[in-house]
């Protein structure tokens, strides 16, 4: 269970790190790729824009800088990891077994000695979040295996005037939701 100090401090890391993606990094949002004329329109349409990894791999880049001097700074910040130790994360969703690759992850990858070893899933989309990725976040936070103290879902472009977030915890009831909004520069 989160406490409210650890949910002000994760706030504030996850304001700070958005706020830092874009004001640094504003200019790859909607960034246009010319595509040669001889590539197919669908082609065309799945490339036209930078794919989310890149964002993901930016907010990572400040959320690592900005984990420095709090209760998470022995913590490592992954993108796309995909290892539980020696075997696949999964997850059951909607009853099914998945393999799951969470987008970014706070963890100390197989250092149990440092609480909580899981601290933040985030599972990030350029356009609308799904309900498939909020469950994915829900289950990493009450999977026993992985315990994340919060998952958070983001969504970079949905908006063009905000970059949304939403900060998942398990409250001692239930899991609760916090909405975090930042201002793009326009």
């Amino acid at each position: 269970m989160a406490s409210l100090d650890q949910i002000k401090e994760i706030t504030k890391i996850i304001e700070v790190s958005i706020d830092n993606l874009i004001t640094y990094d504003s200019d790859i949002f909607n960034i246009d790729i010319n595509i040669p004329g001889d590539i197919s329109g669908e082609s065309v349409k799945l490339n036209r824009k930078l794919h989310e990894v890149t964002l993901n791999h930016r907010l990572a880049v400040y959320l690592e800088k900005n984990i420095l001097g709090t209760n998470y700074s022995e913590h490592k910040v992954d993108i796309e990891y995909n290892r539980y130790y020696d075997e696949a994360k999964m997850l059951e969703i909607n009853k099914e077994k998945c393999i799951v690759r969470p987008d970014i992850l706070i963890h100390t990858r197989m250092d149990t000695d440092i609480h909580p070893s899981n601290a933040l899933v985030v599972e990030a989309k350029k356009g609308k979040v799904s309900e498939f990725d909020i469950a994915k976040v829900c289950n990493f936070i009450e999977n026993e295996n992985y315990n994340y103290l919060f998952g958070m879902t983001i969504s970079y472009c949905e908006s063009e005037e905000f970059v949304s977030a939403n900060l998942y915890y398990y409250n001692g009831t239930e899991i609760t939701m916090n909405p975090i909004k930042r201002e793009k520069l326009l």
